[in-house]
């Protein structure tokens, strides 16, 4: 995926302590409730992350209902235009194969074209500003900077909470080579079977 950089994809250290510490901060010092919308026929094992995600927030007292369904439902109930969900799971596969359209569809603030996918209503003006800037970027460094700049700033807000990256499993008879793309596509110009 062009704009990945190892160094952008840390996750933060699970701290328990710190999460009661500070939901009571925010004034939740019981915790609070919340539904979970979750497909449950559109990735792999997706109902299951869902249900060890529920275990997981009842560990820091969060108490989450989970709304397991078919994609049809989620996609009607938590995608545009009825946008009904306060947290659920998404997965994303930029077609472009580039980091600019999943930060333009899942987070850039919603506007008819950008945000499309922004089903949990996030909105940053310097992000969105980034986003806009990485649109037009020519220079490779430069626009790497910016789309690391612009990670930082979603993880900072923690404008979405990264659970997993799916594996995509292929399989192949020997001496067949095909290369496996960011968009989970077999692109047969690129396989190469062993000459007979």
């Amino acid at each position: 995926m062009n704009g990945f950089v190892e160094a952008d994809d840390v996750r933060p250290p699970v701290n328990i302590n710190e999460a009661k510490k500070l939901l009571t901060e925010a004034g939740y010092p019981n915790g609070f409730g919340v539904t979970l919308d979750c497909p449950n026929d559109r990735y792999v094992n997706d109902e299951a992350i869902c249900t060890a995600t529920v275990a997981m927030l009842a560990r820091v007292g969060i108490r989450v209902t989970l709304n397991a369904q078919t994609r049809a439902r989620f996609f009607a109930e938590v995608n545009g235009p009825r946008y009904n969900t306060s947290f659920y799971m998404l997965g994303w596969t930029p077609t472009t194969s580039d980091a600019h359209n999943a930060l333009f569809s899942l987070a850039g603030t919603r506007d008819g074209s950008r945000g499309v996918f922004n089903n949990g209503g996030y909105s940053n003006r310097q992000f969105d500003t980034l986003v806009d800037q990485i649109a037009v970027e020519t220079d490779a460094a430069k626009r790497q900077a910016m789309i690391s700049q612009a990670s930082k700033i979603l993880q900072d807000d923690v404008a979405y909470i990264p659970l997993h990256q799916q594996q995509i499993v292929w399989a192949a008879r020997q001496g067949v080579e095909v290369p496996q793309t960011a968009d989970n596509y077999i692109q047969l110009r690129h396989v190469r079977m062993p000459a007979r």
